[in-house]
């Protein structure tokens, strides 16, 4: 098994008691972590507190503080955390619009608390206080005179305020005189990280789950068998209802118990970090291509009324598994149990939803005439359906994927 680290700070309150705990990527025993994206990052602390360290060994019962960028924040992402245990940290890089304010204003009415980082009250970013819960200014980076300007122009928002980098005690005294209400830095603790031993998964066994989980008609007991066969899945799930469902009073008594517990929805979520997390090896472009073709096939399918469009999501999803798993893809199919006709529109295009994905495959190697002829969609129609289709799968999968030039935090 591979080691995990998450680096985690304490946030004090002004009687000295903690407030919560920063979460932070770590790939070293350093104090810093270089990584490629703030996403990928992210999405690693998640898996990591979740799955394998565990969110109660993490910060106890205190709340758990993780930065999250745009793209993992507009995705279903945040919300495998429970609410109640974590406060949602957005980077200082994310810049408000009207798509992520509605993001925000849906987050805070299921409960989750909003931080701002480095925060100093400036345009265009003052339409995030409207729904931040906690602002946190960091000392090191701001002038004194721009502070003490910030703090007064936000004591009208009902939000509290954490003083980060307090480095002196004067500082403190300082940062306590003009409102501060938390404090974290290395006056009080530096980062401290915490180790866990990670137990693979193996990939097709994640994406035999993930084809369950996508049925119209699953049933618990065939999930439940899906998981209960592969030891990695059971730890995994068992990890995560103890981070995330910690609080209910309740045992689990088995496997099944644990996916009533969780929900379909927030499964799905689960199974969905689990396979991304596991594509390093597997090519940025192959992974979008899947992306947006599942998108494409089931916002079409959408548009033309038909039945189950997560069913057509799945076909494009899975028309790239060959590619990522280096194998046949009848071989692959064969040891996934698919319907019938799910495996038929794969291998041959049979039926409306292998005919929907034979017409994307088309426009994406731009023969009009195939991709058109085989839907009742004019055009322009399927031009926009395709142009959404890659900027939702880029979108989705940017916290999956590398970019080109490292930074240090």
């Amino acid at each position: 098994m591979d080691r995990v680290l998450v680096s985690r700070q304490p946030i004090y309150r002004a009687d000295n008691t903690v407030l919560g705990y920063e979460l932070l990527f770590r790939d070293s025993d350093t104090d810093r972590a270089t990584f490629a994206d703030g996403a990928r990052a992210t999405a690693q602390v998640l898996v990591n507190t979740l799955m394998e360290i565990g969110l109660d060994e993490l910060v106890g019962r205190h709340r758990a503080f993780i930065n999250f960028e745009r793209t993992l924040l507009l995705g279903d992402y945040c919300e495998s955390l429970p609410p109640e245990r974590v406060v949602l940290e957005i980077l200082e890089s994310v810049e408000p619009d009207k798509e992520l304010l509605k993001r925000l204003e849906r987050l805070r009415t299921k409960g989750y608390r909003i931080a701002l980082d480095d925060f100093l009250c400036v345009e265009p970013y003052s339409p995030f206080l409207e729904f931040a819960n906690y602002v946190k200014v960091d000392l090191a980076t701001s002038q004194w005179p721009s502070i003490e300007n910030a703090v007064a122009a936000m004591a009208k928002y009902k939000l509290e305020l954490i003083a980060e980098k307090v480095e002196t005690r004067e500082q403190l005294q300082e940062c306590q005189k003009i409102g501060f209400q938390h404090f974290q830095g290395y006056f009080f603790c530096r980062p401290q990280n915490v180790s866990g031993r990670q137990l693979p998964v193996n990939r097709l066994a994640a994406i035999r789950l993930l084809t369950q989980l996508n049925k119209p008609d699953i049933r618990m007991q065939e999930l439940e068998v899906a998981i209960s066969q592969n030891v990695a899945l059971s730890y995994k799930l068992l990890r995560y209802i103890n981070s995330a469902m910690c609080g209910l009073g309740r045992e689990v008594e088995s496997i099944r118990h644990a996916t009533v517990l969780v929900g379909l929805e927030k499964m799905r979520i689960w199974a969905s970090l689990m396979v991304f997390s596991s594509f390093d090896d597997t090519p940025r472009d192959v992974l979008v291509t899947g992306a947006m073709r599942a998108r494409m096939c089931e916002q079409l399918a959408m548009a033309l009324h038909l039945p189950h469009p997560e069913r057509f999501f799945l076909v494009g999803l899975f028309s790239v598994l060959d590619a990522i798993l280096n194998r046949p893809l009848e071989q692959i199919l064969a040891s996934l149990s698919l319907s019938a006709d799910i495996s038929e529109a794969l291998l041959h295009h049979k039926n409306e939803m292998g005919n929907m994905l034979r017409c994307v495959q088309a426009y994406e190697q731009r023969d009009w005439a195939v991709a058109t002829a085989g839907l009742d969609v004019d055009e322009e129609a399927l031009r926009d359906t395709y142009v959404e289709a890659l900027a939702w799968s880029m979108r989705t999968l940017n916290g999956f994927s590398e970019k080109d030039a490292a930074v240090s935090v």
